[in-house]
């Protein structure tokens, strides 16, 4: 292909030059305002087009599609995100194309998030969800203003504070809750598959992992997430690539935890921990997705009842009820946990990232069962006093 050769020019209705070429592809004149009265400064304009133009470079900001956005984007920025990090990605921009639908980047503006902000709140989607979408939404803004995609990123909608307590999905559930959900597993499992369901849920619950490190957790591998018993305690091995935070880490286990994990005979002790049976033989495993979706069942049928705040049914336009997931026993572990351990300790356990997550999602949720554990160490610390003044009557009685 020749080089494109920009000149500069003067139109009789503009004190401005302009920048004047043929578009290589259609071979049309194209012109471009330089914005500037002075001629040496439009012609520095100019090379610099002509340069970008040269090189493959240059986007008319008005006319970038958004399908020339996404490719880039998808081959530019995805291969530095998470598994996980290009999933909700991808998810996100579905719901941009579905409910926005633009054919140039340019019409995903202040007006067109604010209608779809309002879209997906009809869908049943929490503020707290919505808002997650839309930080995504303005990274990939961003990063299309900072390589001249887009000319400027649009204003995002505001949201007013989210109550922290309302901030989970779901709930930690109570013993109870969990012993009608291993009732409920060979219902919604099959008879045969049901050791290995119940193993599995308790081991989400007496672990805290979440479900995808679970299903990652080997005896026998170190390039996965491991068991180590080698030491004086039994510890979490985590590769960066196995774990949410992305770092190398070794982490304590829990008593309980490994009480089940010392359940296993030492020759069964290789592959994956947790390998949850299908009812029908497959010669893969199962897919967390779909893992996921059957723990759901399991909390259906033992109707655990977490939120009344779940999907909108279409038929009927009013809520489902949130059935206990397999997050709501890694909650219910935190929630335990909290109450035995300072926060830093919690954090670890949890393996966040953060002592804020730890502190807003566990340790500044337990008021009342702090107040219960409160009053039962000054009742007993009543009692030992009652105790010790009825042996002295009883001394002086003697003597």
């Amino acid at each position: 292909m020749a080089s494109v050769k920009v000149n500069v020019i003067k139109r009789d209705n503009s004190d401005n030059y302009y920048a004047r070429w043929v578009d290589p592809v259609t071979f049309r004149e194209r012109r471009k305002s330089t914005k500037t009265k002075i001629k040496r400064d439009a012609e520095r304009f100019a090379l610099r087009l002509e340069k970008e133009i040269n090189e493959g470079s240059y986007y008319d900001l008005s006319k970038t599609k958004w399908a020339d956005f996404k490719e880039r984007y998808e081959t530019e920025v995805f291969p530095g995100f998470a598994e996980d990090s290009v999933v909700k990605a991808n998810l996100i921009f579905r719901h941009v194309e579905a409910i926005i639908n633009p054919n140039l980047l340019i019409q995903v503006d202040a007006d067109a998030i604010s209608k779809m902000v309002k879209e997906l709140r009809e869908r049943g989607l929490e503020d707290v969800t919505i808002k997650g979408y839309l930080i995504y939404i303005k990274a990939a803004l961003n990063w299309a203003y900072e390589i001249n995609m887009l000319p400027s990123v649009p204003k995002f909608p505001k949201f007013k504070r989210i109550r922290e307590e309302k901030v989970m999905r779901g709930r930690p559930i109570c013993l109870e809750e969990f012993e009608r959900m291993l009732d409920a597993v060979p219902g919604v499992c099959g008879e045969k598959q049901a050791d290995s369901w119940k193993f599995h849920l308790r081991g989400l619950w007496c672990s805290g992992l979440r479900l995808k490190e679970s299903l990652n957790l080997y005896w026998d591998r170190e390039d996965k997430l491991s068991v180590d018993f080698s030491g004086k305690r039994p510890v979490f091995r985590i590769r960066a690539e196995a774990e949410k935070g992305h770092r190398d880490r070794v982490l304590p286990i829990v008593p309980e935890f490994a009480a089940l994990l010392e359940e296993v005979p030492e020759d069964e002790r290789t592959g994956p921990v947790f390998n949850p049976q299908a009812r029908k033989r497959r010669a893969e495993r199962m897919l967390p997705s779909t893992i996921s979706k059957q723990i759901a069942d399991i909390g259906e049928k033992a109707n655990v009842v977490v939120s009344e705040k779940g999907n909108i049914n279409k038929e009927t336009g009013k809520r489902k009820p949130r059935f206990a997931s397999a997050h709501d026993l890694r909650r219910a572990f935190g929630q335990r946990w909290s109450l035995k351990v300072m926060p830093d300790v919690l954090m670890l356990l949890m393996r966040h990232s953060d002592i804020d997550t730890t502190m807003k999602y566990y340790v500044g949720r337990n008021a009342q069962k702090a107040a219960d554990v409160i009053w039962q160490a000054d009742a007993d610390s009543v009692t030992n006093l009652v105790t010790s003044d009825q042996e002295e009557e009883i001394t002086e009685e003697i003597q």
